[in-house]
């Protein structure tokens, strides 16, 4: 199960306060840190959900994790088994940035340092900056994932990241309504229990 998690995407850690009204999207999640990256990712935003697909290189999925930032729960969808895990903690394992949607892109460091595993930590707005033709705020955090974030003043997430522990950017983006299919449990699919991964139960759709 960690393994085909890891798959969705290994520089990322989603944690979010809330949710709110923003821009919907869908882009491709360049991993910056590594020198050969096997596998894509891909995310899909919409209101309050998030979802993030891992690709091989043939281009088919292999695995899938679906957030909602209302409930903060989570969802691992297994595509080859049909089979589903839920989580109530929306976190993926590995390195990167604490991603994160931010209400007010202008004074964002309140919520970073409310979903940062480091809530001691600093952080400061530098200013505004254009990246790949778009407008966003940096920030620098320390120390944990000592470095700098991004943020997509439409997007209200972050674009680009530079820190200890990984980088990465959004690549690309486009803009406009996700279909609600992206962000449900297909049919047909059986729920997968941690402690007992022999005996799904059937899933109620």
């Amino acid at each position: 199960m960690l393994r085909l998690t890891s798959l969705i995407c290994t520089q990322l850690c989603v944690l979010t306060a809330c949710a709110f009204a923003q821009a919907d999207f869908s882009a491709e999640i360049a991993n910056l840190s590594a020198t050969s990256n096997a596998f894509h990712t891909k995310i899909f935003s919409t209101k309050d959900k998030l979802r993030f697909q891992g690709e091989d290189k043939s281009g088919r999925t292999n695995s899938i994790m679906i957030v909602n930032l209302a409930t903060r729960t989570s969802v691992v969808l297994m595509p080859q088994q049909h089979q589903y895990v839920e989580n109530k903690r929306p976190q993926i394992p590995g390195q990167g940035v604490t991603f994160f949607q931010a209400s007010n892109v202008e004074d964002a460091c309140a919520e970073y340092q409310k979903v940062s595993e480091t809530k001691k930590g600093t952080c400061r707005k530098t200013g505004h900056e254009t990246l790949n033709g778009r407008d966003t705020v940096r920030y620098e955090v320390s120390p944990g994932e000592s470095g700098l974030i991004w943020i997509d003043v439409k997007l209200h997430f972050p674009l680009k990241w530079q820190t200890s522990v990984g980088k990465g950017e959004l690549r690309d983006i486009k803009e406009g309504s996700q279909s609600a299919e992206l962000f449900e449990i297909p049919p047909g699919y059986a729920k997968r229990s941690y402690a007992n991964p022999a005996t799904p139960k059937a899933a109620q759709h």
